[in-house]
């Protein structure tokens, strides 16, 4: 690795550019093969509905993956149609649904 990377002195601007191009489309094509994922990490039953922990994954531009989270949300039934209520990133997400339903 070191070898190729001290070889890119030799490289003029053209060659670097073609480069580019073949390091862009190899890093696309390895993001398709793992994409952004976003997924719940837990379910948890409670009153009405359900507390789930979600975790929101995505990929910088240079390739690099990120992670955030987990952020909690509520999802209930009201009226026949699902609801998802977002309560954050907290570590009392029961507490967090009392203090939000109280507000309303």
């Amino acid at each position: 690795m070191e070898q190729m990377i001290a070889g890119l002195e030799d490289l003029d601007r053209a060659e670097l550019e073609r480069l580019k191009e073949a390091l862009d489309r190899r890093l696309h094509k390895l993001r398709q093969e793992s994409p952004a994922v976003s997924g719940v990490l837990e379910y948890r039953p409670y009153a009405d509905g359900t507390l789930q922990a979600e975790v929101r994954r995505y990929y910088r531009k240079d390739g690099s993956a990120k992670e955030q989270g987990p952020y909690w949300y509520f999802r209930y039934h009201e009226g026949g149609k699902q609801k998802k209520l977002y309560l954050g990133k907290t570590d009392d997400p029961e507490g967090e649904l009392a203090r939000k339903r109280a507000q309303d």
